[in-house]
């Protein structure tokens, strides 16, 4: 998974707009600034608005409040209401990162990544030695497909601080879209080193090895993956491919006995476990799964039902997932 991160004072954003967010309380505290916090820090995020109203009105000129309220208004998805409390820090305090860096990340919500970039430039000329703020903006230029751009920016993320596994994994992901597997093996294995418990790290690099040809390899990670988390049905449809380029079709239809196990209205893995037993000459038991891939709604099942089971034709080839 690509992520998007904050600083420590602020809010983490990933593809699916998963959200964290931590507080400093550098802010000259009020009892109701205090009680903010303590409600925003336990989901009240409309109780911690109303407790930060009244700190403003103590403190109508305290841009760390303004901060704070717009945390809990993105927490809301009041993303606008969040972009003018950050801009109002901002105009209070314009030597403050954090403020341009949660606009920023507002901003990838309501996807206005120039602005969003433009903040980040921002946050980066105030703090250049913050990894997190160069991660952001690399994410955000991916998304306006500059990808030059965004391996400098996760680069640039890496030379400050080189123990975050998911910066390598994703700049690993911009090498494997734009092709380079080579490159991409090199960051997602960084990344496993990092934190050997990344199954999604072992998936990325068992599809390039696969992509290579390497199919030992790609055998071996997507195993990794299973024993990380062994529920997930496309490692095992993968783990099957990889078998498949060794020729084992006995190794390659247990897995997709598994998934059939986990989800027995899989078309996909009846028809590719029906090609296996056919390449291990069990044609009754290749034509029964052809049969049911037909039930299920893989109607091009009933073809190779036509052509093997009938006229004793050569095979197809599996299908991907």
């Amino acid at each position: 998974m690509i992520l998007i991160k904050e600083c420590s004072d602020g809010l983490y954003l990933d593809f699916i707009l998963l959200v964290l967010l931590f507080f400093s309380c550098s802010a000259e505290e009020s009892i109701n600034y205090k009680l903010g916090i303590e409600s925003y820090e336990k989901g009240k995020y409309l109780t911690a608005i109303s407790y930060f109203n009244q700190a403003l009105l103590e403190d109508s000129v305290n841009a760390d409040i303004y901060f704070q309220r717009g945390n809990a208004k993105f927490k809301l998805d009041d993303y606008s209401g969040a972009i003018d409390d950050y801009s109002r820090a901002i105009v209070l305090d314009k030597k403050e990162a954090k403020y341009y860096l949660n606009r920023g990340l507002t901003f990838i919500s309501i996807l206005k990544y120039g602005e969003a970039i433009g903040d980040f430039d921002e946050a980066a000329r105030l703090d250049s030695t913050n990894s997190i703020i160069y991660f952001n903006r690399a994410y955000t230029k991916e998304q306006l497909s500059d990808y030059k751009g965004a391996i400098q920016d996760y680069t640039e993320a890496i030379e400050r601080d080189s123990s975050d596994s998911e910066y390598f994994a994703n700049r690993g992901n911009i090498f494997s879209f734009l092709g380079n597997s080579e490159k991409a093996i090199i960051d997602y294995s960084k990344a496993i080193e990092i934190n050997p418990s990344d199954s999604i790290a072992f998936m990325k690099r068992g599809q390039e090895y696969f992509s290579i040809n390497k199919f030992e390899l790609a055998k071996n990670d997507f195993k990794k993956a299973i024993e990380l988390e062994p529920v997930n049905i496309d490692a095992y449809f993968s783990s099957a491919e990889a078998k498949l380029g060794l020729n084992d079709f006995l190794a390659a239809a247990a897995d997709y006995t598994i998934i059939i196990s986990m989800d027995s209205t899989e078309a996909l893995a009846y028809y590719n476990r029906g090609i296996c037993y056919a390449n291990l000459n069990l044609k009754n038991y290749a034509c029964e799964d052809f049969n049911k891939a037909g039930e299920l709604g893989l109607f091009e099942a009933y073809q190779v039902i036509k052509d093997y089971c009938t006229k004793k034709d050569k095979v197809k080839k599996v299908k991907k997932r």
